[in-house]
């Protein structure tokens, strides 16, 4: 019996899996294999739905905070963002303050004597290169039509400098809009 375990024994270690279903080897590293065509499909229905949500939950608060200005209540961006998940929340407030704001009279430009010079204007940015390739690839996702996403070239820049590259996107994916 305990001959027929011996033989046993490295048959069930070969036969491994991982929680996902996938192989696992018995010695090295493991490396997934990349997504199947069908899960990055639903991986990108996903981001887009959440992007739909986002941005609806944006106009609506922007609506209502132009309501509430316009009627003389009190500005509350909390009121209408119950029942949103946490980041739609924020997108609702976030667009419930602009449009409160954007109800109000323009303000007046700060008032400059004569003979005073005005404050210089900041100097514009040096050339970086990841916010260029974050603003390149911002620049096609938009024009394709992808969903906002920079997390998807993830690998294709230098990770020390990942906030450079997502100011980059941003900036590309939101300009002439």
């Amino acid at each position: 019996m305990r001959f027929a375990f011996f033989l046993l024994a490295p048959l069930l270690l070969v036969q491994c899996v991982d929680p996902y279903g996938n192989p696992m080897p018995m010695f090295g590293p493991y490396t997934p294999p990349p997504y199947s065509d069908g899960r990055e499909q639903q991986r990108s229905q996903a981001r887009e739905q959440d992007q739909r949500l986002y941005s609806e939950a944006y106009e609506r608060g922007r609506a209502d905070g132009w309501n509430d200005a316009r009627s003389g209540m009190a500005r509350n961006p909390a009121r209408g963002a119950q029942g949103y998940a946490p980041a739609h929340a924020t997108a609702y407030q976030n667009g419930y303050l602009e449009g409160f704001g954007a109800s109000q009279p323009a303000a007046q430009p700060p008032y400059i004597p004569p003979g005073v010079q005005p404050p210089a204007q900041q100097p514009a940015p040096v050339n970086d290169p990841a916010y260029n390739q974050g603003y390149d690839y911002g620049l096609r996702d938009r024009v394709a039509g992808r969903p906002r996403d920079p997390d998807a070239h993830v690998g294709r820049y230098d990770p020390r400098y990942r906030r450079s590259f997502e100011r980059g996107y941003q900036d590309a994916y939101d300009s002439a809009r």
